[in-house]
């Protein structure tokens, strides 16, 4: 087993673009590029990080059908275990549709599939054992696992003396006492909690980041790391020391698509390296710069020498 264990959900993505907008009933526009790729926080981040050069395992659900062999096939591909991936014959795979916009900002559509029974009961107790990072990611996605039983996995896991981190995904449908029975159980369980500014803002009902990162932390999670966007990420650390670590300038948005889940793989590929939360931060920002310059969730992470080689000739934006 690896250091960094990755639960979460797991999609085939077909991803079109340009689509600025959408036909009406009975209507036809048509889009020039359409990728076939997989994707989902927990492939996309398992496959970022491989490309980083650290090694993960990977606990997901699947269909027994064709797009699960696609999701397994191109894990294995990229060098990231599948044997922790679980096959359900009575549900599909989980599949998006992602609209790409000229600047590229992106919709979607989906459909849950397997992703909605994850559970507790994918992730053996031998795979909770010698782990130094455990990230779950996804969550309001997982009906069977968000709330009390990701707490209580999450738990475990620091038993095991693994540091523990949490995504989560905005469901606008969603109403915000949901997103609170949620997420209100694991954030006690939580040594990272990493929303973006839009989830921050719906879980918290605060707009200023600041505010609502200090309720996560007064409810338990240890440091939260809200994603600003092209502005960066809003650090409130342990200690209650706050920082902002600005984002690197993009000349042309390529596809933002999964740029979250690569900013995940550098913030955890820092913290395999025990490198401080803002520098952290800093290497998250550069790998999302550079995922975003190519289509694809994943397509754009470079190797982590580079990464670093790009870093090192950075001044810190301001």
């Amino acid at each position: 087993m690896h250091d960094v264990l990755i639960i979460g959900i797991a999609t085939v993505d077909a991803i079109a673009r340009p689509v600025d907008e959408f036909p009406g009933p009975g209507g036809l526009r048509f889009f020039s590029d359409l990728t076939t790729t997989t994707g989902g926080c927990a492939v996309n981040c398992a496959i970022a990080l491989a490309r980083l050069g650290v090694p993960c395992d990977v606990v997901a659900r699947v269909g027994a059908d064709m797009l699960g062999d696609f999701v397994v096939s191109e894990l294995e591909r990229q060098g990231v275990s599948a044997a922790l991936v679980a096959r359900d014959p009575a549900r599909s795979t989980s599949f998006s549709f992602a609209a790409v916009n000229s600047r590229g900002e992106r919709s979607f559509l989906h459909t849950a599939g397997a992703n909605a029974v994850l559970s507790a009961a994918d992730v053996p107790a031998r795979a909770l054992g010698q782990r130094r990072l455990v990230f779950v990611t996804g969550a309001m996605l997982m009906d069977t696992l968000d709330g009390p039983p990701a707490a209580d996995l999450l738990a475990r896991a620091r038993t095991h003396g693994a540091t523990t981190l949490l995504d989560t995904v905005y469901v606008e449908s969603m109403p915000r006492s949901e997103w609170r029975r949620r997420l209100d159980p694991v954030l006690p369980h939580l040594d990272y909690f990493l929303p973006s500014e839009s989830e921050a803002s719906a879980f918290s009902g605060q707009d200023d980041p600041a505010t609502a990162a200090r309720a996560f932390q007064r409810a338990g999670a240890r440091n939260v790391v809200i994603k600003l966007g092209q502005r960066g990420v809003f650090i409130l650390d342990a200690t209650g020391r706050e920082t902002i670590v600005h984002s690197f300038p993009v000349s042309t948005v390529v596809d933002a698509t999964g740029a979250g889940d690569c900013w995940a793989a550098g913030f955890i590929s820092a913290l395999h390296e025990d490198l401080p939360i803002a520098e952290a931060a800093r290497r998250g920002n550069a790998v999302a710069m550079h995922s975003i310059q190519a289509p694809g969730a994943t397509a754009g992470v470079p190797a982590l020498d580079v990464v670093r080689q790009f870093l090192r000739t950075q001044q810190e934006p301001s």
